[in-house]
């Protein structure tokens, strides 16, 4: 994933239709600090829409991940899952799932 300041960020997001899950993606950019950094992983397909966005600030040293999420049945309702992760918790995260899948 490469990284754009956010200015360069609501690109993409203008493509996807308005919805619920849209405006709380506008929510978290618009807290975010001028000096932040994105990056942006859309899976749109009739089955499920996945939204991942990453948000770093090496100024203020964080990193965190944003998960949105989508199936039929939660896009017909226009509802979604979120999950955000800090840094430390991807990690821990990243290390079950691993051994979990081994």
């Amino acid at each position: 994933m490469d990284f754009v300041s956010l200015n360069e960020s609501f690109t993409p997001l203008q493509e996807l239709p308005s919805s619920p899950l849209l405006l709380h993606v506008h929510e978290i950019l618009s807290a975010e600090d001028d000096d932040t950094k994105i990056a942006m992983s859309i899976t749109d397909k009739p089955d499920l829409f996945s939204l991942l966005l990453v948000t770093t600030n090496a100024k203020e040293n964080y990193w965190n991940a944003h998960l949105f999420y989508m199936d039929q049945v939660e896009r017909h309702n226009k509802e979604y899952r979120y999950h955000t992760f800090s840094n430390n918790e991807s990690i821990h995260l990243h290390n079950f799932l691993s051994q979990l899948f081994n």
